[in-house]
């Protein structure tokens, strides 16, 4: 189950195969992805499913609510029904299902944004090209060729200082935010039974990508000069740091 994380594809080829060679069905979480691709194939039609989120803080959004994506003709009925009570006939109910349904009214909000998205895409990737060129002091995000970011959130990374950089940007007006700053294995779940890290965990490289990140704005109504202040206020605050 490849994460589609801030908007970049997971790397699907490499997935693909392994999913084929080991007989694992792949499912993308590409609630974060909207419209994104590598080369011409857009993600959620890589796997056997894709699911897309269309919460509000989303690339688009129908108010609430989702969608999965498959060209299995008998995964998406098996879907139809559990979004309908398990049923397509009214009262001839085969599976046992929910009412999952999108309202109305929602679905007309949703096939309003989608009408914008390529237009809101194109400006966020325009967007995310001005923060990578005017940043500095900082890791920006890396993009694999052929691949088609297209920025749910655009996220540096802070090899030290990440804390105080967020607190001189707020102190600056730049708004920003850390995702997921605890990482999973670090989670009540996967604790010991007496609270202390499992010792069965030890993944260094996701505690240092959780302590390192930041995103920054990056939303697709920013004007150039709000893009140049939010430039200047982090390489200030580096520099100042």
């Amino acid at each position: 189950m490849p994460v589609h994380l801030y908007g970049l594809p997971a790397n699907l080829p490499a997935l693909t195969e392994i999913a084929e060679k080991a007989g694992l069905a792949l499912v993308e979480d590409a609630a974060q992805a909207h419209a994104a691709a590598i080369g011409d194939r857009p993600v959620g039609a890589w796997g056997k499913g894709g699911c897309f989120s269309f919460y509000p803080t989303k690339n688009m959004h129908s108010l609430e609510g989702g969608m999965v994506s498959t060209d299995d003709a008998e995964l998406a009925r098996t879907l139809r029904l559990l979004r309908n009570q398990g049923m397509e006939q009214r009262y001839a109910n085969e599976i046992v299902g929910a009412n999952v349904r999108l309202t109305d009214v929602a679905a007309a909000v949703g096939r309003n944004q989608l009408s914008r998205l390529g237009e809101w895409t194109e400006r966020r990737i325009a967007n995310a090209a001005r923060l990578t060129a005017g940043l500095k002091g900082v890791i920006t995000p890396v993009v694999p060729e052929g691949y088609r970011h297209v920025y749910h959130q655009y996220t540096i990374r802070v090899p030290e200082h990440r804390d105080a950089l967020q607190a001189a940007l707020t102190e600056r007006g730049i708004g920003s935010a850390t995702y997921y700053p605890t990482p999973i294995h670090r989670l009540r779940p996967f604790l010991a039974a007496d609270g202390s890290p499992d010792p069965r965990w030890e993944l260094p490289e996701t505690e240092r990508a959780a302590a390192e990140a930041l995103s920054l704005p990056v939303f697709p109504t920013l004007t150039d000069a709000e893009l140049d202040r939010i430039i200047d206020a982090v390489n200030a605050s580096i520099e100042a740091l």
